[in-house]
């Protein structure tokens, strides 16, 4: 559980600084935001792909380590049952894939205002 623990760190660290708004126009502070902001979206990329691994070691795992139980359950059940074993997973997992489309959304909306205020900077 100690990989779990540290990816939950980096993905708290990610949110904590994707909670900060930059706002007051300075075209420098935007580029070097959006320069981290880029380091921190192929990272969670990384991230997400490692979960999405430990995802299916998990389901694995479950599956092998209680096949007899399996065998004796509806599909239904054996979703839900592999749903719960996988619960804290697929938890993490949501949250990593968030912090990626929030990276890509905040690069977008700092690229618009890197450009609105060149524009804005010929115009005066």
């Amino acid at each position: 559980m100690a990989r779990i623990d540290e990816l939950r760190a980096e993905a708290k660290a990610m949110q904590a600084y994707l909670e900060v708004n930059v706002g007051g126009g300075d075209v420098e502070q935007y580029i070097e935001r959006l320069d981290t902001l880029g380091v921190y979206y192929a990272r969670s990329g990384a991230i997400h792909a490692e979960v999405v691994g430990l995802i299916d070691s998990a389901i694995a795992k479950a599956m092998g380590d209680n096949m007899e139980l399996i065998a004796t359950l509806p599909a239904s059940l054996v979703q839900k049952y592999i749903k719960g074993a996988t619960a804290e997973l697929n938890g993490l997992e949501r949250w990593i894939d968030r912090i990626n489309a929030s990276c890509n959304k905040q690069c977008d909306n700092l690229r618009t205002l890197i450009s609105y205020e060149k524009q804005r900077a010929q115009i005066l």
